[in-house]
Formats: structure tokens, sequence, C-alpha cells
């Protein structure tokens, strides 16, 4: 994350628009939200520092319209623990785990178990995970 932006509303219409504004204006994107309390949603932005200024002026500008009480926040190499803390907001994708994916290679036979009339290399191994799947799903062991 090269560049961190914050807009904080109270209510959910003001946020929306002040996200659709913000991600409008600049190339930024949105990964997340966070319902602080009392109607405060906090919603948070990656990008450029000069793409994070130009959309977090914008969402506030809009924003002020219907909530008057904005608040707003700039950082421009944001700390690795800052970010760790807000991999749990709402709306964040899921990071996928390393050890969960398996490649392709690793299923491969052997070559000296391969029968002559056999394919190999990548695209068997695809076809035999793709049979495997077929038949886990339904609910037949491979």
């Amino acid at each position: 994350m090269k560049s961190l932006g914050v807009i904080e509303t109270r209510g959910l219409v003001a946020a929306v628009q002040a996200v659709d504004a913000a991600c409008k204006s600049a190339g930024v994107t949105c990964f997340g939200y966070r319902k602080v309390g009392s109607g405060l949603i906090s919603v948070c932005f990656e990008g450029k520092i000069s793409a994070i200024h130009t959309a977090i002026e914008r969402g506030v500008a809009v924003a002020e319209l219907i909530d008057s009480q904005v608040k707003s926040l700039t950082i421009a190499r944001p700390e690795r623990s800052v970010v760790e803390a807000l991999s749990t907001l709402k709306g964040h994708p899921p990071r996928a785990e390393v050890s969960a994916v398996v490649p392709l290679e690793a299923e491969t036979v052997a070559p000296a178990a391969v029968e002559t009339n056999k394919p190999t290399g990548p695209a068997a191994a695809l076809a035999v995970a793709e049979d495997k799947n077929a038949a886990m799903r339904k609910g037949k062991k491979a």
C-alpha cells in the first residue's frame, strides 16, 4: 500500500456518497469500512499520495453537503502495523493463505509411473485435478 486515506462521516448515506465521489475523482481504491459507533462510519482508501489527496478532498466536499461533521486523514506511507490493523475492515478482500495453494507441478505423476499412452505435463495434471473435483462434488472418493 503506497498511501492511506480515511473519511469519517455520520451516517451511511454520506459515506456512500463520499466513496463514490472519491473513487470517481482519482485513481484510488476503497478497500474497506468500519462502523465506529454512534452512527460514525470510517471508509479507507489506498492509492498514490497525489490521488489520495485529490480523492479525499472531493469525498469530503460531497459528504459535507449531507453532514457538516466530516473528518479526514491522509497518511503518505503507513507503517506496516497500521496496514495489518486495517486488514480486519469490513469489505476488505480476504487474503489467500500461501499454504492453502497447491501448485499444479506438485500433482504431476513421476515419469517412471506414467503409462505410455497417457498425456503428461501441466495440462494432464489440470485434467486430473478437475476429475478429482468433479468426483468430490458427486460425493465419490477419487
